[in-house]
C-alpha cells in the first residue's frame, strides 16, 4: 500500500473512499505482520479508542459534523452483506 496518509488526504469522492478501502483490505491480506490489529474485535476496539484519544487534538477533522449515523451503518452492513 502506497503511503496511507497520503491516499487518506487525496480522498475527495465516493470512489477514492472505496479505492482506499479495497487496497486496505488487500494490504491486511497480504502484510498482516505490518498490522498491530489483526483481529476485527481488536481492529474495532482500537479504532474506538483512536477517536477517543483523538476527538479533541486532531484538527483536521471537524468532529461535529462526521455522519456518524452513516458511518456506523457501514461499520455494521460490513458484518451482514453478503
Amino acid at each position: 500500500m502506497e503511503n496511507p496518509v497520503e491516499q487518506i488526504n487525496q480522498i475527495t469522492n465516493l470512489d477514492d473512499f472505496l479505492t482506499f478501502v479495497v487496497q486496505l483490505a488487500m494490504d491486511a491480506k497480504e502484510h498482516p505482520e505490518e498490522w498491530e490489529n489483526t483481529t476485527i474485535t481488536d481492529y474495532l476496539g482500537q479504532m474506538a479508542s483512536w477517536i477517543d484519544d483523538c476527538c479533541g487534538i486532531e484538527d483536521d477533522i471537524d468532529w461535529e459534523k462526521v455522519d456518524y449515523k452513516t458511518f456506523a451503518k457501514i461499520l455494521y452492513m460490513g458484518k451482514i452483506y453478503e
